[in-house]
């Protein structure tokens, strides 16, 4: 990389809910950064462990926000981009752990690409770290979000940089206008899903974001959920999905794709069956249901920037698609889901 000017100062936010076990591995990577221009920011959600006094113990040059109670994965985020004073934002898990010049490729990116709003991390499985966890996030017709390269063996398209729907929560950084102009995370999805909600209203007013593989992160995944099929997972996974689409996707859009969404919400509630969780999808249903209402009235915020936006949004989430059907047409044994696999041969 060639020499930096004027680098930006990066926040670096960290939501915490009960990870204490993962915290030091985290803060310690971060300590070791090359890139100087930082501030470092932990939003505990009233954690019940030894959180806070891991934190306070370890690395006292830490903003710590302690909460009163547990905002969830969004929340947790907007508070800490509140207090934060950076031009860029990142967004990181507590269970991840970063490369040494993790926010160096970050910044260089950034002073690259002048029109970032928002940048995605090459994040790897910590477990496997020749897997992909998820090398940029795709949005498609089907309605949901799909971590582009996930599940799969780490390979040479992966290692290109190029231009991206979403970022994952996971890690990713945000240009701090962005987020204003966007107001951040919606705080009622609570956990999952939000930051595809983010992107999805980013790309409709016209942001631009970019993958960036160079900027590594290794994450262990699921860790303070519980996993994929956890009864929190199910209830919240099954409620976000219905409200991005009640909220954050235009009507013509939306109309368009509704045979798509459908296939892919029984799929969804086929695998919950079979794994016993019907209860806990059926909470979420509810949920969704009861807070319709308020996500639709939401819908009025984006309709002035739908009416200009919508075909453009369009052509992103088709764009979007066919990155992420390379993962299935050049290595259609590579993913574990059956759903996408069909789903790229039908559609």
């Amino acid at each position: 990389m060639s020499p930096m000017r004027n680098v930006p100062l990066i926040s670096v936010v960290i939501p915490n809910y009960n990870g204490a076990r993962f915290l030091e591995n985290c803060l310690a990577s971060l300590t070791a950064q090359t890139y100087s221009e930082m501030e470092l920011i932990v939003v505990d959600n009233a954690s019940e462990d030894q959180s806070v006094a891991l934190v306070q113990g370890i690395a006292p040059q830490v903003v710590l926000l302690k909460q009163t109670r547990n905002l969830g994965f969004a929340g947790g985020a907007n508070a800490g981009i509140r207090a934060s004073k950076g031009d860029w934002v990142a967004v990181l898990n507590n269970d991840a752990e970063v490369a040494a010049d993790w926010l160096s490729e970050c910044a260089h990116a950034i002073q690259i690409h002048s029109d970032a709003a928002f940048l995605a991390c090459r994040i790897l499985d910590l477990g496997s770290p020749g897997r992909i966890f998820s090398a940029g996030d795709c949005f498609l017709r089907a309605g949901i979000g799909y971590r582009r390269g996930q599940e799969q063996k780490d390979r040479a398209e992966f290692r290109d940089e190029c231009e991206i729907f979403s970022a994952s929560g996971c890690a990713a950084l945000y240009r701090r206008d962005a987020l204003v102009a966007t107001g951040g995370f919606d705080e009622r999805f609570f956990a999952y899903l939000e930051d595809v909600d983010l992107g999805l209203r980013l790309q409709a007013l016209g942001y631009r974001g970019y993958y960036v593989p160079r900027a590594e992160v290794y994450h262990l995944g699921s860790a303070t959920s519980g996993g994929e099929f956890s009864d929190l997972s199910v209830r919240l996974r099954t409620r976000n999905a219905l409200l991005l689409l009640f909220k954050s996707m235009p009507g013509r859009i939306l109309f368009r794709c509704l045979p798509i969404i459908f296939l892919a919400q029984l799929w969804w509630l086929l695998r919950v069956a079979i794994r016993g969780s019907l209860i806990h999808y059926f909470r979420g249903l509810v949920s969704a249901f009861l807070s319709a209402p308020a996500m639709i009235r939401e819908r009025s915020k984006m309709r002035s920037h739908w009416r200009t936006s919508t075909s453009y949004l369009w052509q992103c989430i088709l764009q979007s698609e066919s990155l992420a059907r390379n993962d299935f047409v050049e290595n259609p044994d590579a993913s574990a889901s059956l759903f996408l696999k069909w789903y790229f041969r039908i559609f």
